[in-house]
């Protein structure tokens, strides 16, 4: 079972782009799962998720890290029985590190999991193009982004969507950065699952 951490700010496009690779995965054959976090404001629709076929674990804690040692541990274990997923996605929030999760996940030496590069979303469209103006939980998130998603595309200033992604690029030169748009995808974010 392959595990992928996704963060991000709120309105980054995270559940959007979880949902459009579960359909791709689907699609395919494979059989995703997705654990999601509990505030009250969760996005994803149970009916959507249903008709295609995701089994969903959900984390109560309001603080994913809080709840790693119980909460995802014996959610990534339940999924692994019940539906046996080939990935299972699991969202940060935005006050989340996601490679944090992924060192703690590992940490617990779960059998027969692997785990696919940290990914982190950024809305094109209202991102900071300044270093000093980012957050301090979104200069973490992209320092330990392994592939960094530009998202919204779409709806961004092309002029504001290269300064972010020349400040992303200093910022991380390890990183793999693509620009979607996920509702208009065509097929770019595979990427993000490769």
């Amino acid at each position: 079972m392959q595990v992928s951490v996704i963060g991000g700010a709120t309105d980054s496009g995270k559940t959007t782009i979880i949902l459009r690779l579960c359909k791709y995965l689907r699609d395919r054959g494979k059989h995703p799962g997705v654990i999601i976090q509990e505030n009250g404001q969760v996005d994803y629709d149970e009916k959507t998720l249903n008709s295609l076929g995701i089994e969903t674990k959900e984390i109560d804690s309001v603080c994913i890290p809080c709840s790693l040692d119980t909460d995802i541990r014996s959610n990534l274990l339940s999924l692994k029985e019940e539906s046996k997923p080939d990935i299972v996605f699991i969202e940060a929030e935005e006050t989340v590190i996601p490679h944090k999760i992924r060192v703690d996940i590992k940490r617990m030496e779960l059998p027969d999991v692997d785990f696919l590069p940290v990914v982190v979303i950024v809305n094109a469209s209202d991102f900071e193009t300044e270093e000093d103006q980012l957050t301090e939980y979104a200069r973490k998130q992209l320092d330990g982004a392994e592939i960094i998603c530009i998202n919204k595309i779409d709806i961004a200033d092309r002029s504001n969507t290269n300064k972010i992604e020349e400040m992303i690029s200093k910022m991380n030169p390890r990183a793999r950065i693509i620009r979607v748009s996920a509702p208009n995808e065509k097929g770019e974010l595979k990427n993000l699952i490769t």
